[in-house]
Parts: C-alpha cells; sequence; structure tokens
C-alpha cells in the first residue's frame, strides 16, 4: 500500500488534474489523502469526493509542513503504508509503472526518502535540491530577502526593479536547471514531490518539521538526513511534471502585486532564523 498525501490550495483543477494522474498508474494497492488548507468549497468537496472519501478539511491555513503532517499521520493510522508519497497539487505522474518503481528501488537500497526527477517547461529536473546547510549561506539568504522587503515597500525602487528585471529577461535567457541527469545517494530533495518509507516515518514524530508556515522546509529535511544518517536518494529514472516549475524561482511573475513576494521573503526569513538557530544550537529535529 502507498498513500498519496495531495495538500490543496484553491486550485481545484490543478488538485482534480493530479488525483486523475494518480488514478492512472498501475497499481491497486493506493490510497489518497486531501489535505485543504482551509478553501474548499462545498461545491468543490462534491467533486473531490468522486474520487476520494478521505478528504481533511482544516479550520485555518496552517502552512505546508503541519498540514502535510496532519495528512500524513491519518494516512499511517487507517493505512499504515508502505510509503508516504507527498505531492503539491499541481504535480502529475504519467508514469504508469511509478509505484512499482519505487518498490523496486526501497528492495534495493532501502531508501528512507525518495525524490524523482522533476520535470518542469522550464528546464530538466529541480532535483537534487540545493539545500542551505551553512550559517554562512543562511545569512547571505536572509538579507537578501531583506533588501527585497525593503525595495518591494518602496513604490520607486519597487518599480525600478520591476522595470529592470523586465528588461533583462528581454535580453537574458533564463537559465535552465539540468542537474538531474544520474541518480545519487546522500542529497537533498525538492519538497513538491517526496516518496517517505515506513522505516523513516517509524522515526520521527513527524514527516515534516513543523514549526514553520511555508517555505525552505527542505532544508529541515536535509538537517534531519545529515543529523540521522538517512538514506535519501534522488532516482532519475522516476519522473513526476511540476506544472508550476520555475515559478518557485525569483522569476518575479507576481510582480505587480507586490504584496504576495513582501509575504514571501517575510516567510523565508522566519523559516531561515529558525534553521540557523537549530544549525547553531545542533538540535535534534
Amino acid at each position: 500500500m502507498i498513500s498519496f498525501i495531495i495538500l490543496h490550495y484553491k486550485n481545484i483543477h490543478d488538485t482534480i488534474e493530479c488525483i486523475e494522474s494518480i488514478k492512472k498508474i498501475n497499481y491497486k494497492k493506493k490510497s489518497i489523502v486531501i489535505v485543504d488548507n482551509n478553501t474548499l468549497t462545498k461545491n468543490n468537496k462534491e467533486k473531490l469526493l468522486m474520487y476520494t472519501d478521505d478528504i481533511i478539511e482544516l479550520k485555518e491555513n496552517i502552512g505546508f509542513a503541519k498540514a502535510n503532517n496532519i495528512g500524513c499521520s491519518y494516512a499511517i493510522k487507517k493505512y499504515n503504508p508502505d510509503f508516504l508519497c507527498v505531492i503539491n497539487n499541481d504535480i502529475i505522474i504519467n508514469q504508469k509503472d511509478f509505484i512499482t518503481e519505487v518498490y523496486k528501488k526501497y528492495d534495493e537500497i532501502n531508501f528512507d526518502i525518495l525524490g524523482p526527477k522533476i520535470l518542469t517547461n522550464n528546464g530538466d529536473s529541480v532535483n537534487p535540491f540545493h539545500a542551505y546547510q551553512t550559517v554562512e549561506e543562511i545569512d547571505k539568504k536572509i538579507n537578501y530577502s531583506k533588501k527585497m522587503i525593503k525595495i518591494y515597500n518602496n513604490s520607486i525602487l519597487r518599480n525600478l526593479l520591476v522595470l529592470y528585471m523586465n528588461i533583462k529577461h528581454i535580453f537574458v535567457k533564463p537559465k535552465t536547471l539540468r542537474n538531474g541527469s544520474c541518480s545519487c545517494f546522500d542529497v537533498a530533495l525538492h519538497g513538491c514531490a517526496l516518496i517517505f518509507s515506513k522505516k523513516y516515518y517509524l522515526k520521527f514524530k513527524d514527516v515534516f518539521y513543523s514549526n514553520t508556515f511555508l517555505y525552505h522546509e527542505e532544508e529541515f529535511l536535509d538537517y534531519r538526513r545529515r543529523k540521522n544518517n538517512l538514506i535519501t536518494y534522488y532516482d532519475s529514472d522516476l519522473e513526476v511534471f511540476h506544472k508550476e516549475g520555475a515559478s518557485l524561482n525569483e522569476s518575479f511573475k507576481y510582480s505587480s502585486d507586490y504584496k504576495k513576494i513582501i509575504f514571501r521573503h517575510n516567510e523565508i526569513i522566519k523559516s531561515l532564523e529558525i534553521l540557523k538557530k537549530i544549525i547553531l544550537n545542533n538540535e535534534d529535529i
């Protein structure tokens, strides 16, 4: 048995497309758990009930880690699965033998966490994921986010930056990520699609470190990997498609809505300040 945990937030079309792709996988013993971060309408819930009865409706938006932990705990208690496959609702799985390959890989390497190749429209795979591991890297990112907040809070600087980025994108071709050609052990993995083995989830109280709201969940998992000598594996033969892809990067897709960007950077700072403290104190998480 493998349980898919899908975190739903507003976009019902993406969630349904994700579920339908899972339904097409050639494997009978699978369950689908939907966790809604307080956005599900009655009409949309009825649509989801056509695919699964396992729908968890949260009374408030509690972010990525906490909501996924609730979904994982539900699946563990109800299904006792061999694997938890935690995916964003904008993930599409077109590989019909996806689950069979997960079982085969576990038989070969006994992994704790497995990460697939995450295909996007803008490049190859965002796996393996570059996670911040040092205080110096974290401080650099925190300072960058603070700088962005100052810029976006100033209308003149904000408009100048947007103008600069628009001009830059005309003349400079965006970088594509092509680091996913080879499978490898002991790497950080992107949070939009993660497969956790039972061996992993029995070791920890929660699947994800739960004291963050959004962003940089990968770093906490990677810290846990290094602290506990976990086996993580990037499998280039296992594939999913991430519809959003590059929008998670600094693409300025929503540059007109500067409040979203400020919110994002504030949450990044909060997460990284927590991570920095954990690293400095050498804490167990």
